[in-house]
């Protein structure tokens, strides 16, 4: 297991920096953590409001060296075409037919 810190910069400047990091298998891993991450950090943006376009995660060593990095983009787009996860929470939801007669999966 590698030690992989996230640390979160908002525009050119201000970073917060990740001081406990996670023990994670490789960089891969690491980077599916940063996008949920960043799916996180959309998701509030959204909600409260203001600008996604300036946040990234950088993914570093514990040397702090940048290994990856996870913006907006990559987590919304991959391709050119919207991006969707298997772990989508709303696939699992109820839906109710227009008449409001049934219940059922989507």
């Amino acid at each position: 297991m590698t030690r992989f810190f996230f640390h979160v910069r908002e525009g050119s400047s201000d970073v917060s920096r990740d001081t406990e990091g996670q023990d994670l298998p490789d960089l891969e891993a690491a980077r599916l953590e940063a996008m949920n991450a960043s799916r996180e950090i959309i998701g509030e943006k959204i909600l409260h409001g203001g600008s996604i376009n300036n946040r990234q995660i950088e993914i570093c060593n514990e040397k702090g060296d940048v290994l990856a990095i996870v913006n907006a983009q990559d987590t919304l787009f991959k391709e050119g075409q919207l991006r969707s996860f298997s772990d989508d929470v709303t696939q699992s939801a109820p839906v109710v037919r227009a008449n409001g007669s049934s219940v059922e999966e989507r």
